[in-house]
């Protein structure tokens, strides 16, 4: 054994410095780890706002409709038979009356013919000149003259009988000639007047036959109502149409209107007549260009199976370019106010919105008047710049959290 103090064993030392290494390395951790989780905890919530700003709310109803012509008229056939020719082109200008196309009519004109003969016939025997009719007035002429001459005779008969120079066979004799000429007279008379209306009776139809035939052999001619331009054509030369098949559509395209389809939810709003619904309309045409218009007429039948009504509006001005067909958006306003509060749409919630004050979110019961796609009317709940959350960039909210913000401009 060996004597004095005792020295510590290198091993030893070496490991109580790596305890306390490890140790110091395990509470730096836990620092971080801690002072990370309340960085975390208590980071403030980015957030964009939208302040409240004064300006105009319009309430509003959407559609989409066509251009339409006022005036449009389909022009069918009156007559089957087929297409002899076609007058006019597809995008033509034609006046009122003008030929459009012309059908066969070459069996009418014959028949036609055909019935202005026997019709000048008919009327040549009822006329003055008929032969049946001059030998009946002959004959009341003859009857006449032996009329007026028995008459004659029968005066100075009479007066011979009252001189004793005749006999009363020869007075009764002359009476009875006058009786006979008389009768025979008016019987020949009636005999003309029934001969008459017997021609008359004969030519009367003839007549009706004529004036049939002649409209037929009119309606073999299609000429346009309207002045306007050919919008559509459905008939090709030689081809065979229908009774009331359809062959052409002309429009006045100098007038034109939009005609709008809305919804029946919200056709009860829409006001046509005196106090009219004003309407924004945009067409593809013109991007970037807004026109105005009102509404004329809400047709009263509706479109059963899109459950929508047709809305017809005319323009405020004349549209340089316009054409029929032309696709339209339009908002039918219902209700305008100028110099109002408006808040983002995005910040309301039913009757609730979030705003930033003084750093921190805060949450408002407002009261909310007209709504449009972009802004809300703020009746109350905030003033004039309040600063309107918008958006979270998907965190959530909870009162009195520190935010900061991002200012997104109004559009």
């Amino acid at each position: 054994m060996y004597g004095g103090s005792q020295v510590a064993s290198p091993c030893c030392v070496w490991s109580s410095r790596t305890h306390l290494r490890r140790w110091l390395i395990a509470g730096c951790v836990l620092a971080l780890v801690g002072g990370a989780a309340a960085y975390l905890r208590w980071r403030p919530t980015h957030v964009t706002v939208e302040p409240v700003r004064r300006g105009r709310a319009v309430e509003a109803v959407y559609a989409t409709g066509t251009v339409e012509p006022i005036h449009k008229v389909i022009v069918k056939a009156r007559i089957g038979e087929h297409v002899a020719g076609i007058d006019v082109l597809e995008g033509d200008r034609v006046a009122k009356d003008q030929v459009l196309a012309r059908l066969d009519s070459t069996v009418r004109d014959l028949a036609l013919s055909q019935g202005k003969t026997q019709l000048d016939k008919a009327r040549t025997l009822a006329g003055p000149k008929s032969p049946q009719l001059a030998g009946l007035e002959s004959q009341i002429v003859a009857l006449r003259s032996q009329l007026e001459l028995a008459n004659i005779e029968l005066d100075r008969t009479e007066r011979l009988f009252a001189a004793k120079a005749v006999t009363k066979q020869e007075l009764d004799v002359a009476r009875a000639r006058v009786v006979q000429l008389d009768a025979q007279t008016q019987v020949a008379a009636e005999q003309r007047r029934t001969a008459r209306g017997e021609l008359d009776a004969t030519a009367a139809p003839r007549a009706s036959q004529v004036s049939a035939l002649a409209s037929e052999a009119d309606e073999s001619t299609v000429r346009s109502p309207i002045a306007g331009g050919v919008l559509r054509s459905d008939v090709e030369p030689g081809e065979a149409v229908a009774p009331n098949q359809a062959l052409f559509e002309i429009a006045d395209t100098r007038t034109l209107l939009v005609e709008l389809k809305v919804d029946e939810a919200d056709i009860a709003r829409i006001a046509d007549g005196p106090d009219a619904s004003t309407v924004a309309l945009a067409f593809y045409a013109f991007p970037g260009r807004a026109f105005a218009g009102k509404v004329t007429t809400i047709l009263p039948d509706p479109d059963r199976e899109r459950r929508s009504y047709t809305v017809k509006v005319s323009l405020d001005e004349p549209i340089e370019g316009l054409r029929v067909g032309m696709t339209a958006e339009a908002n039918i306003v219902l209700s305008r106010k100028d110099d109002v509060l408006l808040i983002p749409a995005e910040a309301v919630q039913g009757e609730l919105a979030w705003f930033v004050e003084d750093g921190r979110a805060v949450r408002r019961n407002v009261t909310l008047g007209i709504r449009t796609l972009t802004h809300v009317e703020l009746v109350d709940g905030a003033a004039e710049g309040a600063r309107a959350i918008v958006d979270t960039d998907g965190k959530s909210l909870s009162p009195g959290t520190r935010v900061t913000t991002t200012v997104r401009r109004a559009p």
